[in-house]
């Protein structure tokens, strides 16, 4: 029976969110560098974020087998310009040496032409691999559409993200924003699952 989730990611700044999420919903998780030292994740996909977020699932679980293992990818997509962004987001990012929230922000708002469709949403992509091997997938949603500017004042790139109810991503408070958030719905539909089938209690 799961009493905790272990993420397999070399990034604190996303644990932390995937932290706060899980614990909202009522289940504790901790980064898998509090039970060994960092290692290096192989490379990543261009095209498949569930393959990379399985990747990342099966390097812990061979190194920590009796842990349930939680490890996601998540993306930006915008339709009007699918050149950009995707699966490959943060690789964009890092090729053009972008520096911080603002920064990055700026890079996304100035790709989109002028009277574009503004259609946009963050897509996270989350597997749990169990002590048995057990695997569960889920994918999520977050926001329909570009702000015209930064909107909120924290979590990069949640301050363009406009969801259903009008605000942007960084604009929502928790616990409320683990409902329109990609990751937190992730999360919600990761726990559904893994209540039904027995491995985490009701």
């Amino acid at each position: 029976m799961l009493t905790r989730l272990v993420i397999a990611s070399n990034n604190s700044h996303k644990t932390a969110e995937m932290v706060d999420y899980l614990q909202t919903l009522g289940v504790t998780a901790i980064n898998y560098r509090e039970l060994h030292d960092q290692i290096a994740f192989p490379a990543e996909t261009t095209d498949d974020m569930a393959e990379n977020a399985q990747v990342k699932a099966t390097t812990i679980h061979a190194l920590l087998p009796d842990e349930y293992i939680l490890a996601d990818d998540s993306a930006m997509f915008i339709p009007a310009i699918p050149d950009h962004f995707g699966v490959t987001t943060m690789r964009e990012f890092q090729a053009h040496q972008l520096r911080g929230d603002a920064e990055i922000n700026a890079y996304v708002l100035a790709q989109l032409p002028d009277g574009a469709d503004r259609t946009a949403y963050l897509q996270a992509d989350f597997v749990v691999i169990t002590p048995t091997g057990q695997r569960y997938f889920s994918q999520a949603r977050g926001g329909v559409t570009l702000a015209l500017e930064p909107r909120g004042g924290r979590n990069g790139l949640d301050e363009l993200m406009v969801t259903e109810n009008g605000q942007t991503l960084a604009e929502i408070d928790m616990p409320d924003r683990v409902n329109y958030a990609h990751r937190g719905r992730a999360a919600i539909d990761m726990l559904a699952q893994l209540r039904s089938a027995g491995e985490l209690a009701n």
